[in-house]
């Protein structure tokens, strides 16, 4: 055989070796890539639902808040209205005893 043959034959080999080899990483690339957006969108699908809970328990606490004020509202009211009552009672001596 020709030694120039040969030379071109084993640059041949070990570029197609090669090739290969970069078509395994490419390979091996694309799957991850593949991989990696599927655990993305399930991240962001996560975030998302965790958002929606977030938001949600933002709502109840400020129903909450407004609940508990309006308690305290009437809480102060009926406080108030009892002194008013026994300021009265006072008054008319209906609790002297005589």
């Amino acid at each position: 055989m020709n030694p120039i043959r040969e030379d071109e034959e084993d640059v041949l080999s070990r570029l197609e070796s090669r090739l290969g080899s970069v078509c395994d990483v490419i390979s091996g690339l694309k799957q991850r890539t593949a991989e990696l957006e599927s655990q993305l969108r399930g991240a962001l699908d996560e975030r998302d639902a965790a958002m929606s809970v977030a938001q949600s328990a933002r709502q109840e606490i400020k129903q909450y808040q407004e609940e508990a004020e309006a308690l305290r509202n009437r809480q102060k009211q009926a406080a108030s209205r009892i002194k008013t009552l026994l300021n009265q009672v006072e008054q008319m001596d209906l609790l002297s005893e005589n």
